[in-house]
């Protein structure tokens, strides 16, 4: 349960460095060219759909869509807090949760 909280947390991270103002908060120094952030962007509805197949394979569809939208809805908010109050922490939190989930 916890890698697909982790994959979850990675595809809104990835959203939201392909936006540039959530981009411009975590990395102030860098500007993304516009291929760049299609990139991401395609990478994280990539990770979304792989975290929908790994949701549904555990728990079934049904229960794996609900499972689904519940830990999308956690990690939004772990990620708005930290937009919010320690931007510059997403990159190093987004290394700590696949690492947990990778361990765990």
């Amino acid at each position: 349960m916890l890698i697909n909280f982790a994959l979850a947390y990675c595809t809104c991270v990835l959203f939201s460095i392909a936006m540039n103002r959530h981009g411009a908060q975590i990395f102030p120094e860098r500007k993304l060219p516009p291929t760049g952030t299609k990139i991401l962007a395609s990478s994280g509805w990539l990770l979304l759909v792989i975290t929908a197949a790994l949701c549904m394979k555990q728990q079934g569809v049904g229960t794996g869509l609900a499972v689904l939208a519940g830990i999308f809805s956690a990690a939004i908010f772990v990620l708005a807090l930290l937009l919010n109050y320690a931007a510059r922490w997403v990159p190093a939190t987004t290394v700590l949760f696949i690492a947990a989930g990778l361990t765990l």
